[in-house]
């Protein structure tokens, strides 16, 4: 996890000052006074947190990297002689996304629109782990690239659709294997204000995916290609408290609770390898699930300057793992700690490093995100 911290740390100091826009000019008000449209509804998203939600890619690598591991993990337990049950893995994330909105429609307006971009790269670096003899490490990358096209009815209501393209790449370094696999998405979301003190986030996307694999055995490398689709869905309800709410709360600083849920359903198309045996899916299934709920607050400072703090806490719990038999793990303790660094009006730079520590002990995972957000 060093080697990933210091090669983070060396793109955030690459990224900022590249890339930090600056700020214009105060906006040019609307009717009444006020902002433009597109103005208040960035402001309202911001503000609210679920800007933040629909930009971070953190819940949606923790349940690929789960999965990812289970997949492994199955085809190392269907070895004749190898354990079915008792696994164990320890992952860091190096979670680096690049995004920019821009607004099609700067001056007053009934209505606003967007263009979003994101640029996605994440790194999954897995220690080294045995059961019973039997070795399982696995490195992986995924690297991608999103645009959609964000309208906003009102300022307290923002909707999204648009694609998304990514590879990412496998090495099963305890076997010497490989597996690369390209995926074209649809996706769709839709961020509401509730009130001042609620809002919630919601986002659905589509997969359609090709896998190539190969894995070397004696005398020979077994090929595959194998297609798949995929949904996955994410739903997060996302709070807002201040002093004036919690009267204990430290001047400038807000709890933000959040509840939410990540569900994903893959299925796999029959296929023939190169050796000419059936191809279904990881352990002879045609189709695979994952689901998790969580839970967690933090304290975030909001108060003057240009870097503010946070610190939280959580639980994450599954509630439906297709490879569940294989570790003995279904409740983790979430802990993160991070701060946002505004370089503009326009730019702004999230560094957050967080675990998730299951209470029977046989799976952590470390994630460090460095992400950039940039408004035109």
């Amino acid at each position: 996890m060093l080697k990933l911290i210091a090669t983070c740390a060396l793109g955030a100091v690459i990224l900022c000052p590249a890339t930090a826009a600056q700020a214009d000019g105060p906006p040019a008000m609307g009717p009444g006074g006020l902002p433009p449209l597109s103005i208040q509804v960035l402001a309202n998203m911001g503000k609210s947190g679920l800007l933040g939600i629909m930009s971070s890619n953190e819940r949606y690598g923790t349940l690929q990297g789960r999965v990812g591991v289970g997949r492994a993990m199955i085809a190392l337990a269907d070895l004749p002689g190898t354990p079915s049950e008792g696994y164990s893995d320890d992952l860091g994330d190096l979670i680096m996304p690049l995004s920019g909105i821009a607004q099609l429609n700067k001056g007053p307006s009934e209505t606003a629109s967007y263009l979003r971009f994101s640029l996605d790269n994440r790194w999954t670096d897995a220690s080294p782990t045995s059961n019973g003899g039997t070795e399982l490490e696995t490195d992986s990358e995924q690297h991608g690239f999103s645009l959609q096209y964000l309208y906003a009815p009102g300022p307290d209501l923002l909707m999204g659709i648009g694609i998304e393209a990514s590879r990412n790449e496998v090495e099963m370094l305890h076997n010497g294997g490989h597996i690369g696999t390209e995926s074209l998405a649809l996706r769709a979301d839709v961020l509401k204000v509730v009130n001042d003190h609620w809002g919630l986030a919601m986002r659905a996307a589509w997969f359609d995916e090709t896998s190539d694999t190969s894995i070397p055995l004696p005398m020979v490398t077994m090929d595959s290609r194998q297609d798949a689709k995929r949904l996955y869905l994410q739903f997060d309800a996302v709070g807002t408290f201040t002093q004036t709410d919690v009267p204990s709360l430290p001047e400038g600083w807000i709890l933000r609770p959040n509840v939410g849920a990540a569900w994903q359903k893959t299925w796999f198309e029959e296929t023939t390898n190169s050796l000419g045996g059936t191809v279904i899916g990881p352990g002879g299934n045609a189709t695979e699930t994952y689901g998790s709920v969580y839970a967690k607050a933090s304290l975030q400072h909001v108060g003057p300057g240009k870097i503010h703090p946070y610190v939280g806490l959580g639980v994450d719990l599954e509630v439906a793992n297709s490879y569940d038999g294989l570790v003995d793990e279904a409740a983790y303790l979430n802990s993160f700690i991070g701060a946002t660094v505004n370089l503009s009006r326009s730019a702004m730079l999230n560094v957050v490093y967080g675990r998730y520590d299951g209470f029977n002990g046989n799976r952590t995972k470390e994630t460090l995100v460095v992400g950039l957000n940039m408004t035109f």
